[in-house]
């Protein structure tokens, strides 16, 4: 009883805090939190800058906003709890209960790009409830944006920002404070007297410069930078950081979630105002490598010949590479040349399948496979190496088209190469046919979805079988790298340059080994 009374004067005296802040004219606290990761044991462990989070930030606090950025997940990077096959990487409760205390928000944002998050999302969601239940609190990212009604079914979960969710989560604070209606709040999912209402995201940002840049001075940066394990373990230099310059696309891959969540509109920030971020973050941070992180960097040709040209013509002096992928099909040799005088030292051809069949009419992407081998000699040429991203096991397609695609890089030349098992995410075409078809196999679970995770069953292959081949082919493929490219690697990287080690289900990068994303497997 005295526990419950000291908890509700607890509720008050925060309240009375809020009140007066308001009424002193100080400014609304905002807290955006990205909560500890759920990684899979074998896959590589990384460590990047919530860009996501440090956009939304940005434009909080160019409209007045007091904002504080949490993320849990590199600030307890050392920290790892086992859950079996997967393990629990952050800070512990304890630590984020004290983090939501001292800063005392008046709205919370949580973050769950992916389904593997869920339960992170939801526990970081009561916690700020446990702290005060009158606080605000919105969630965003991917799996929310395809989940929402099973997201906002949970008690503390108040609102669900759909898709790009910078404006979304601008508006809803605004009007929340001002108590206005938000049922017209475009991409905005919310409950209201126990019934949930979904406004569906129709409105995407047309010009992506009157966006601020991410507000990455709310980020640990230099621990982002310490640590460094980006998304591509490529890396050659130690200083380095990631880059967005593009929303969307076009294409309508069947296993792709982007356009879903991006929107199917390819837009862009201007050569300008990309080259400016790029040299703020040279000058600010001292980086040296940057890792653009678009999902396709190369779609608008003419604006990457833009962005080449301004840094050239600033002189700028870093390097970089692609490692989320690039559209292989909006490349051309002139590009390419203007990548290798920039810095560009490796990129990542999304090819995903080596049968033209499967690529066009199961896959539903655009891209003809006998352009590639041209590229790929160019960037051999100009001293660039090529990484290309694969899928295998897609419905209706068979061992011998799946053993094309594992033939594929070794026929084009590639210097590595990642094979991805088909994974039925939420929000993309796949998934959809996976559950029409009963194809997904028993006891699939949405949030223990993983690439190296066997999950369809098709029509020559199970779940388990699926696994131990790609487990074999990619092990075969990229433990040849130093024989098949040992001039180029030794040449980058020295004796020493392919050492790695092992901690824990993991492989960390020791000296930027070019292969040790590949041998994680």
């Amino acid at each position: 009883m005295v526990s419950k009374i000291i908890e509700i004067i607890k509720y008050r005296v925060i309240l009375i805090i809020n009140k007066m802040s308001e009424n002193n004219g100080m400014k609304t606290r905002v807290l955006l939190m990205q909560p500890p990761y759920t990684i899979y044991k074998k896959d590589y462990k990384r460590c990047m800058p919530p860009l996501g989070l440090a956009y939304i930030a940005a434009l909080l606090e160019k409209n007045n906003f007091e904002v504080k950025i949490l993320d849990s997940y590199v600030e307890g990077f050392e920290n790892e709890k086992d859950r079996g096959q997967f393990v629990l990487v952050g800070l512990d409760d304890e630590e984020v209960y004290k983090i939501i205390e001292d800063f005392n928000p008046q709205f919370v944002g949580v973050s769950g790009m992916f389904s593997t998050q869920d339960e992170n999302v939801l526990n970081a969601c009561t916690l700020v409830k446990k702290f005060n239940p009158n606080i605000p609190i919105f969630v965003g990212g991917s799996h929310p944006t395809y989940s929402v009604r099973d997201v906002l079914a949970n008690k503390d979960i108040d609102f669900v920002v759909l898709g790009e969710g910078e404006f979304t989560t601008l508006n809803l604070i605004q009007k929340l404070i001002n108590k206005e209606d938000i049922s017209a709040i475009d991409g905005l999912g919310y409950k209201r007297d126990g019934e949930i209402f979904v406004n569906s995201k129709l409105n995407y940002i047309p010009d992506l410069d009157v966006l601020p840049d991410p507000a990455r001075h709310l980020l640990n940066m230099e621990k982002y930078i310490r640590i460094n394990l980006p998304q591509s373990p490529y890396t050659m230099k130690n200083r380095v950081t990631q880059v967005v310059t593009s929303r969307g696309c076009s294409a309508r891959c069947t296993f792709c979630t982007t356009t879903n969540f991006w929107g199917n509109i390819f837009r862009v920030r201007s050569a300008k105002r990309v080259v400016d971020e790029i040299e703020m973050l040279i000058n600010k941070y001292g980086i040296e490598e940057i890792h653009f992180c678009d999902d396709n960097f190369s779609l608008n040709r003419r604006r990457a010949h833009e962005i080449m040209d301004e840094i050239m013509r600033r002189d700028l002096k870093f390097v970089w590479c692609t490692p989320q992928g690039i559209a292989v099909w909006c490349l051309d040799e002139s590009l390419i040349e203007k990548f290798a005088k920039t810095g560009c030292y490796q990129l990542t051809f999304a090819i995903e399948s080596g049968n033209q069949w499967v690529e066009t009419n199961i896959m539903k992407k655009p891209l003809i496979l006998s352009k590639v081998k041209p590229l790929v000699d160019k960037a051999h040429e100009l001293g660039i190496s090529i990484h290309g991203f694969f899928v295998v096991g897609m419905p209706g397609e068979t061992k011998t088209q799946i053993m094309e695609t594992f033939e594929f890089p070794k026929t084009h030349d590639f210097d590595s190469a990642s094979f991805f098992i088909a994974t039925p995410c939420l929000g993309s075409e796949l998934y959809e046919i996976c559950k029409e078809r009963g194809l997904l196999k028993e006891g699939f679970k949405v949030d223990e979805t993983n690439y190296r995770i066997g999950n369809i069953h098709t029509d020559e292959f199970t779940p388990q079988e699926l696994e131990n081949l790609t487990f074999a082919e990619t092990e075969k493929f990229n433990k040849g790298l130093a024989e098949r490219n040992a001039e180029l690697y030794y040449k980058k990287y020295g004796e020493d340059g392919f050492s790695f080690e092992a901690k824990r289900g993991y492989f960390k990068v020791k000296n930027k080994a070019p292969i040790v994303k590949l041998l994680d497997v």
